[in-house]
């Protein structure tokens, strides 16, 4: 009897066995009889999670549920509200659940779920695909005391969540998954509504039009790739910085709260015409997004409340001032001259050919050039190589001016309210192609300073320092090289201090060696020849700071008691090199020092200099060794 019930035991135990290995044979595993094991620490709790193929979101927590499914346009709220999700929040949900990670595993018996933050009523989340199917369904607890690493060359640390699978047969364990996105469910998932009122790709857009208190007016462009024009109330470039600032603005332009217009009391004293407005059409579209601003409550006011034509069960609560690190619409161009482009000129400075300086008390100045060849400047007929310095002034001063207000666009007949019926300064220039740009100065009886290009109804305000970059007298446009010295030629150079001896030194540059006297005393061996090399250097190649008029009185007042001289002898060449006389020129040297200023003076030319401090001092350094 006893072996009777053995041989059952046995029996049904192989029976078991049997059916147990048919199932594995056809499920591939016992996961759905025995319920799977947990997933190993280093494994994604969803390893074989889409995020695209998401279509539907479902958060629980406590009494509130919400709904969101994705539509062409993008992510779009069903409960508790009919609004668009904001799609930073559904990236950051999905990209949890699909990079969530294993860091540590515990029974969920062994577990406390008012600690870990995993009882009934905490978030749950339940992600399905467009056939209605199940993706990932999961609680969320607490942020665990864990913290993973990020796997790159300076690891960061990665906070951890309790994670609790809510799938049939995966209730077992609850896991610290790596990632945390708690911050997004609070407050009744109020932070999951889009708060920015305008949502679009700045590429795709081709026009915005903006209403402020000062009018209406339209940007527009014919491509993705062309610049920004104001095409209304004038047809004017745009400032690329504003632009940007603008569409950075409309971007990043976030309520402060939201509420449902239904539920809401709209301000009394609003109407249409009153509204601010923002409007945004893209490429292809003929219908616009419209955000229309309401007045605000008082002028002191640093809020105020606002509508937008593709959500138009919302109310949006805008900062009006600069505040709580938001964009606000005082951050915004949104006015003509906010946006137009301030800049005096917008020349191609490598077409230039031709800069015409007119003023009432001058000569023209002509400067000009046909590359490769030097620019040249040209006064009362006769031409001369360009001081190339005050020819960048000019030209960085014409390109980088800007407005510092927009008069007025519409310049009536009279235009001596800003002085430009008789311009004290008019530039002219002359392009590769032929084409012209004129553009007259002027000063107003208060001595601001105005200008309008020839041809443009536009007046603009300018900084009087402007003037002071645009040279307009003759001399002002001299090479700022000296002379042609050249140390080839040179055979003696005395140098006059006040109170000492001149200093005679002859020079051989064949040898390269000098000879010194002082008072009729040979003093060759006091002389250090590598200073007399350098000052020689420095007179070969001194460059003048500016050109002053023959009758100078500052200049005039300094030279005649001068305080450092320089007698020059050169040989002279004919035009095969061979010597064929001498030519002598002296330097007369003269420091201001009230004004820092050192003049300067060369015989053969009757129109005195000044150079700089620096220049003066080289040439001022001791030439023999102290006995």
């Amino acid at each position: 009897m006893r072996s009777l019930i053995v041989t059952i035991l046995l029996l049904v135990t192989a029976a078991l066995l049997g059916c147990l290995a048919v199932w594995q044979l056809r499920e591939g595993s016992l996961d759905r009889l025995l319920g799977p094991p947990p997933t190993a620490v280093g494994e994604k709790i969803y390893p074989d999670f889409e995020p695209e193929a998401v279509t539907s979101i479902t958060l629980n927590s406590g009494d509130i549920r919400a709904h969101f499914i994705k539509t062409e346009t993008g992510w779009e709220a069903t409960s508790p509200w009919r609004d668009r999700m904001d799609p930073r929040a559904a990236i950051a949900i999905l990209t949890f659940t699909n990079t969530a990670t294993v860091r540590d595993f515990v029974p969920r018996d062994s577990l406390d779920p008012s600690l870990a933050g995993l009882a009934t009523g905490n978030t749950e989340i339940l992600l399905k695909n467009d056939s209605g199917e199940r993706v990932a369904f999961f609680r969320l607890g607490r942020r665990t005391p864990l913290l993973d690493l990020t796997e790159e060359d300076n690891p960061q640390p990665i906070p951890t969540t309790y994670l609790l699978p809510l799938e049939s047969g995966r209730k077992s364990h609850v896991y610290a998954a790596t990632g945390y996105i708690l911050p997004l469910f609070k407050d009744g998932f109020k932070y999951l509504r889009d708060h920015r009122p305008l949502h679009f790709n700045p590429l795709a857009l081709e026009k915005i039009r903006l209403r402020t208190d000062q009018g209406d007016l339209t940007l527009g462009r014919v491509a993705p790739n062309t610049p920004w024009r104001i095409v209304k109330p004038l047809d004017l470039s745009t400032n690329p910085t504003a632009v940007k600032k603008l569409l950075e603005g409309l971007v990043t332009l976030q309520a402060i709260t939201l509420s449902n217009r239904s539920e809401a009391t709209l301000p009394s004293n609003g109407t249409t015409q009153q509204n601010g407005q923002i409007a945004i059409t893209p490429f292809g579209s003929t219908t616009e997004t419209v955000l229309d601003i309401l007045p605000s409550e008082s002028p002191e006011a640093r809020e105020t409340q606002a509508t937008i034509s593709n959500r138009p069960d919302t109310l949006f609560t805008i900062p009006l001032k600069t505040d709580l690190d938001l964009t606000s619409l005082s951050d915004l161009p949104r006015t003509v001259n906010d946006l137009r482009d301030p800049t005096l000129t917008n020349l191609n400075i490598a077409s230039v050919r031709g800069i015409a300086i007119k003023t009432a008390t001058t000569p023209t100045i002509l400067i000009s050039r046909q590359p490769p060849a030097p620019w040249t400047a040209t006064i009362n007929g006769i031409s001369q190589p360009a001081n190339e310095q005050r020819l960048f002034n000019l030209l960085k001063a014409a390109t980088e001016t800007r407005a510092v207000a927009f008069e007025t666009d519409a310049a009536p007949e009279d235009l001596s309210p800003w002085g430009l019926h008789r311009p004290i300064l008019t530039l002219s220039f002359i392009a590769s192609n032929n084409q012209a740009l004129a553009i007259s100065f002027g000063l107003n009886k208060r001595g601001n300073l105005f200008a309008k290009r020839n041809g443009s109804p536009s007046i603009m305000r300018l900084e009087n320092s402007f003037l002071d970059s645009i040279a307009v007298r003759p001399n002002d446009w001299r090479h700022a090289r000296l002379w042609s010295l050249s140390k080839v030629d040179l055979t003696d150079l005395t140098r006059t201090e006040t109170g000492s001896s001149p200093l005679e030194l002859t020079y051989n540059d064949l040898t390269e060696t000098w000879k010194a006297t002082q008072s009729e005393k040979e003093v060759t061996a006091n002389l250090d020849p590598a200073r007399a090399k350098f000052i020689l250097g420095i007179l070969e190649n001194l460059q003048v700071s500016r050109w002053l008029s023959p009758n100078d009185k500052a200049a005039t007042a300094a030279l005649a008691t001068p305080t450092l001289t320089f007698d020059i002898k050169e040989n002279t060449v004919d035009d095969f090199g061979d010597k064929n006389g001498t030519k002598s020129q002296t330097l007369t040297l003269a420091p201001d020092p009230t004004t820092d200023t050192v003049f300067g003076k060369i015989s053969t030319d009757s129109s005195p200099f000044t150079i700089t401090p620096e220049s003066y001092v080289k040439l001022s350094i001791l030439l023999l060794d102290q006995q």
